[in-house]
């Protein structure tokens, strides 16, 4: 469904500085609501089984007007018993002609294991947020952020490594956009945890949290979601801290400077879902939140010399841990703005982290 334009009050004529409406502020609250179902699952006190994470790529199928193109995954999926799993997925269903579209997936999972655990074949429903660049007539485009079913058929093959092979296909259902079948083809890893002791777990085995402090500056390219996808210069500083055993916190200094379109800084607030694998030496997560920035270039139509404005902020990250204090940290960050200048920012740091 197209997002209507929040409205925004002058705060005074002197300044030009605009401060947006609070609806504004539920942009991204029922991505906050997934993260928050997801964690749950995470938590609960359920059997240790191999975790996995894939990289799909194939096609997309625009059903409405018959068009194709090119489409990728990647999911993390959480195997909580022998039949059931949670997944969280980022689709990228390619440049259609009038429309790229891509966002992420949270889905449940029902499997049934054949060949002695050699081949699985499940069935996946969800829901799917999408952000859909729209090309209008006038040469314009808009951002179009919405909400669709997500329904999935995954046949996965394992080998005796931690390896596996997966075919899937995606059908995305939304009640305000196109139509879509995707069908992908790719590789997975299973991501052991260390085993507990014979005796059964002990505090010892399993840590409170999985991050402690963390501070990091990063560096990278900010890209604008528009026809010809404007690329800039993204920056910042990062303060993480662990919540609980997969949950964290984090305040993020963000600047986004893409020349001759704007320039955006602000501060960014996440709750993140968080876990860690292979001694604990990598970890993934996703963090979903707020960004409030002031735009220094906001769009010519608004007769503003510079605006305050909230956006929604989700990031998927990845980290390195090569120390017991030193890390590398990868963020690919999602804005999802109100005025049709969402961007996406890769960003890469190093940091120092300490236990609490």
């Amino acid at each position: 469904m197209i997002q209507e334009p929040t409205p925004r009050m002058p705060t005074g004529a002197a300044t030009g500085v605009v401060m947006p409406a609070p609806p504004g502020a539920l942009a991204c609250a029922p991505g906050l609501l997934l993260s928050v179902l997801l964690l749950a699952l995470l938590s609960l006190p359920l059997p240790s089984h191999a975790n996995e994470i894939s990289v799909l790529v194939g096609a997309t199928e625009g059903i409405d007007a018959g068009e194709g193109s090119y489409a990728w995954q990647a999911a993390f999926r959480y195997n909580f018993i022998r039949n059931f799993a949670a997944s969280l997925s980022w689709i990228n269903e390619g440049h259609l002609e009038e429309h790229k579209r891509d966002g992420f997936a949270v889905q449940g999972w029902g499997r049934v294991p054949l060949l002695d655990n050699r081949l699985s074949i499940g069935i996946g429903a969800g829901v799917y947020q999408y952000f859909d660049t729209k090309l209008l007539p006038a040469g314009n485009h808009e951002n179009v952020h919405g909400w669709a079913p997500v329904y999935s058929l995954a046949v996965t093959y394992y080998t005796e490594t931690p390896w596996f092979a997966q075919v899937a296909v995606n059908r995305i259902h939304p009640e305000s956009d196109f139509n879509s079948n995707t069908y992908l083809v790719g590789v997975g890893y299973r991501l052991w945890k260390e085993a507990a002791s014979p005796s059964g777990p002990r505090e010892v085995d399993r840590p409170a949290k999985t991050t402690g402090y963390e501070v990091m500056p990063f560096l990278g390219q900010v890209v604008v979601n528009r026809p010809g996808n404007d690329p800039g210069i993204g920056s910042g500083i990062e303060f993480r801290m662990g919540i609980d055993e997969h949950l964290d916190w984090t305040a993020t200094w963000l600047n986004e400077d893409v020349p001759r379109t704007f320039h955006r800084a602000g501060l960014g607030t996440q709750i993140w879902l968080v876990d860690a694998f292979l001694a604990r030496r990598i970890t993934l997560g996703f963090g979903a939140g707020l960004y409030s920035f002031v735009d220094r270039e906001p769009p010519p139509d608004s007769g503003e010399s510079e605006r305050l404005d909230i956006a929604g902020l989700l990031t998927v990250t990845t980290s390195y841990r090569f120390s017991d204090h030193w890390f590398t940290r990868f963020n690919w960050n999602r804005v999802m703005s109100n005025d049709s200048r969402d961007t996406d920012l890769f960003l890469l740091g190093l940091g120092y982290r300490w236990e609490q």
